[in-house]
């Protein structure tokens, strides 16, 4: 096991020197009593190389896409290029405050307008927004509209949203959030849904269908017209989860073969940095 880096520590030495402070007055004259230390923090004194070397072999014990492959079907482990990472960081739209002018802006929005239209040539929506502020919310979102969509046409009674066995955690929980009552589909002996079970499930009730695809197995749900066919003679809305869209980029369209909205995840089939709170944007189409 390796040392913690209290153990490496080693008294004395330093990582960097500090200038000395200018005006040179203590501590308690600038800094009222009652938050001044009684006794020094407990800091290892290493140096920066110390430092490097304890951190970078405890990072490497973890997987990690530089490392290898992460198979699993849906999952947010995909390799970013590295020019990408940087390109975000681009200090001409970074670090926009919510209240500029928008004289200021022209040039963002016209990269957020374009982005809009791009989402939705390569989906098969009319319409894209990137209002919901992360994945998550864009899901959140994506039920609402269902949910809105139904008050408006007085359909109160729609209160089930179907969801197959093989879903990522968030469906359900969106769907619990917006307060509908969630249907679980099982799986067949292919792992695709089980269009039987979804007969014997769907009713009046049924506000909608929510399906990743390829779904969490890595699997394209090949059935998606005829289960679209049973969801839509309900007056239900087909909903596709974007977290596998990698795999239908430039050969399916969603909007195209029965799915009536979706969101994207711009960490997974995009390059926004991953982490940090989100990806600080979910469209929803």
């Amino acid at each position: 096991m390796s040392k913690t880096i209290f153990e490496i520590s080693v008294s004395g030495r330093k990582g960097v020197t500090l200038p000395p402070r200018d005006p040179d007055i203590p501590l308690n004259e600038i800094i009222p009593s009652e938050f001044l230390r009684e006794k020094p923090a407990r800091i290892p004194e290493l140096s920066e190389i110390d430092v490097m070397r304890h951190f970078i072999p405890l990072s490497q014990k973890n997987h990690c896409i530089e490392k290898g492959l992460y198979p699993l079907g849906s999952c947010t482990m995909k390799y970013n290029p590295k020019l990408n990472e940087s390109l975000v960081r681009n200090p001409s739209f970074q670090n926009l405050h919510p209240l500029q002018p928008e004289s200021t802006l022209q040039g963002t929005l016209m990269i957020l307008y374009e982005l809009q239209k791009a989402l939705a040539e390569i989906s098969g929506f009319n319409k894209v927004s990137l209002q919901p502020a992360a994945g998550a919310q864009g899901e959140f979102t994506g039920i609402r509209v269902i949910f809105a969509y139904h008050r408006a046409k007085g359909n109160t009674h729609k209160n089930k949203i179907i969801i197959p066995d093989s879903a990522h955690g968030t469906n359900p929980a969106s769907c619990a959030l917006v307060g509908y009552e969630v249907v679980e589909l099982k799986s067949d002996v292919r792992g695709r849904c089980d269009l039987t079970h979804l007969k014997s499930i769907v009713d009046e009730n049924t506000a909608g269908f929510m399906l990743t695809n390829p779904n969490t197995l890595g699997l394209f749900e090949d059935q998606i017209e005829e289960i679209a066919s049973i969801i839509h003679s309900v007056d239900g809305l087909m909903y596709l989860d974007g977290a596998n869209l990698n795999a239908l980029l430039g050969l399916v369209k969603p909007g195209k073969i029965g799915f009536d909205l979706m969101h994207f995840n711009l960490h997974k089939t995009f390059a926004t940095p991953h982490g940090g709170g989100g990806p600080g944007s979910g469209p929803v189409g």
